[in-house]
């Protein structure tokens, strides 16, 4: 008798109600906005990845990774898996600082840039482009397009 085991992915869609739609997050002050809304909790760090289509408006979004306090490490086969299975045409990802009164900080890290590159070099290969990565706290964010860290996208 042979066993044979089968990988299988499932994405739960929960589409906007009716006569509602998820917005365009055409500036990074919108995808940030957003980004607090769907944040599961500022105590720890976690990855999140926003699918877009074409007109960069929102057609689900993907906790990748949760991590500590002080870090959430991320896969960059995870983040594209997701982004394939939901036909996204470019991604948004995202992390959040957690914010000490003392360190209000959110310059990125080595490893922030490291991570940044990775994912980008990943997107160009799989035609899925990452438009920006931001880096959230309680009183604001970080771009790395705003800061020329991620070339802008043709359209």
């Amino acid at each position: 008798m042979t066993t044979v085991y089968v990988r299988e992915i499932a994405l739960k869609y929960r589409g906007p109600r009716r006569g509602t739609s998820f917005e365009a997050v055409s500036a990074p002050e919108l995808a940030a906005t957003f980004l607090r809304r769907v944040l599961p909790d500022p105590v720890r760090e976690h990855f999140l990845t926003l699918f877009l289509d074409q007109r960069n408006q929102v057609t689900g979004y993907f906790v990748a990774a949760t991590g500590t306090a002080a870090s959430c490490p991320v896969g960059t086969k995870e983040i594209f898996q997701a982004a394939l299975v939901s036909g996204a045409t470019s991604i948004l990802v995202a992390h959040n600082h957690t914010s000490m009164p003392t360190t209000p900080d959110i310059q990125p890290s080595a490893e922030d840039l490291a991570v940044t590159r990775r994912l980008c070099e990943a997107g160009n290969l799989l035609g899925i482009p990452v438009v920006d990565h931001l880096i959230l706290n309680r009183d604001g964010f970080y771009s790395f397009l705003e800061h020329g860290q991620i070339p802008p996208r043709r359209t």
